[in-house]
């Protein structure tokens, strides 16, 4: 499989050679650039992140269950009279609840990010581009992946080409 890397001096550069290589064909694009530009977000028409949805749910449920196991035990199969108050006083499982509900929610919130940002791996074919390491500074780049092996990549690189950029790059991968 082939992947090529293209890179440009210029964010607005980037986000034209987008939606160049969008009206070409069938593709998977990836930037990566110094800081976070709109133009590129809109180019890739990325959607936007369910990240929060999931931390509510995630959030509402631990708390909710935290709730349900301390009426379970407290009220309902083990209940005591302490200090004469009822079974089920529901202010003092408000700290757990609470607890437990930020936890989950927080927990989620990192396993999310570190699997969607894919930052659990420990190789990338971009590591072995070179020159790729100015990303992270002040130049851009953009990876494409064809999803069809056999596409013409040679008809790929003269559409990039008239995008002029810096350079663009093969890399082969088994």
């Amino acid at each position: 499989m082939t992947h090529l890397f293209a890179e440009y001096d210029d964010p607005s550069a980037l986000a034209r050679a987008i939606a160049d290589v969008r009206a070409w064909g069938a593709v998977r694009l990836e930037t990566y650039t110094p800081y976070n530009v709109s133009e590129i977000e809109r180019s890739l028409a990325a959607r936007p992140s369910r990240l929060s949805i999931a931390v509510l749910v995630v959030g509402l449920s631990a708390a909710g269950g935290a709730y349900t196991l301390q009426w379970l035990l407290n009220a309902y199969l083990y209940p005591l009279d302490v200090g004469g108050r009822p079974p089920h006083f529901p202010l003092s499982f408000v700290p757990i609840t609470f607890e437990m509900g930020v936890l989950f929610a927080s927990l989620t919130a990192v396993v999310a990010v570190l699997v969607g940002a894919r930052l659990l791996r420990l190789w990338y074919p971009s590591s072995d581009v070179p020159g790729i390491e100015s990303a992270t500074g002040w130049k851009f780049w953009l990876e494409i992946e064809p999803l069809d092996r056999r596409a013409n990549l040679d008809e790929l690189v003269e559409i990039l080409q008239r995008t002029h950029p810096i350079v663009v790059r093969r890399l082969e991968l088994p």
